[in-house]
């Protein structure tokens, strides 16, 4: 009896041994959880393939800021809506938060031309921003955190590129850490609700759907 005893906790050990070591990090599993339910979002999830780069366009990419990701927004400018909640959030950590985007206004990057985010995007618009996409989440390295809307669409540069070289490079023990995770509504129109905005309209759009 003493034998069967000794057997079940060694079992029972084992499993949550494998448990701890396997699970999912808290900030991904929240974000598996928001797409369950969509079995497209999930499916690209599962086949997406890591983008390749030889790193061409020299992005440059301080360390010491807070590297933000975004997407879902749904709505004209949200390159500056995310620009916004970084700055904002990042301050009040005492840091300076940056975005992808952002960075294309850097004295560094003043050499890679290509086209606004805000444009209507042709072919050649769009692959611009699947290689700077790619650049980015390859190179990026320190603090990351990940603004998301509620409009995700699998076909969005964050699943298809920049989400599986974050993880395949965070599982590999790279510089990466923080991953902290934000929604568009709460963040932006609550906890920003009495920010100065350069965009009012914008978000007086996000927020008037949601409140």
């Amino acid at each position: 009896m003493l034998k069967y005893i000794a057997l079940y906790c060694f079992i029972i050990t084992l499993l949550n041994q494998i448990k701890t070591n396997y699970a999912l990090p808290t900030e991904l599993q929240e974000e598996t959880y928001r797409v369950q339910n969509n079995s497209h979002i999930s499916k690209q999830l599962r086949t997406t393939k890591l983008c390749t780069t030889n790193n061409d366009l020299r992005l440059y990419i301080p360390y010491s800021a807070v590297k933000f990701f975004w997407s879902g927004f749904g709505v004209a400018d949200s390159d500056k809506v995310a620009a916004e909640i970084a700055r904002s959030v990042a301050e009040k950590d005492g840091k300076k938060g940056v975005t992808l985007e952002m960075l294309l206004d850097f004295r560094e990057n003043t050499h890679i031309q290509g086209c606004k985010s805000n444009i209507s995007m042709t072919p050649q618009c769009q692959q611009f921003w699947e290689n700077l996409s790619c650049e980015y989440a390859t190179r990026v390295t320190g603090e990351i955190r990940i603004i998301l809307g509620s409009k995700l669409n699998p076909e969005d540069r964050w699943f298809k590129i920049e989400k599986p070289t974050l993880d395949s490079r965070r599982s590999n023990g790279q510089d990466l850490w923080g991953f902290k995770q934000y929604e568009l509504e709460p963040v932006y129109c609550k906890d920003m609700a009495t920010h100065d905005t350069s965009i009012p309209q914008i978000k007086n759009e996000i927020c008037q759907k949601n409140s």
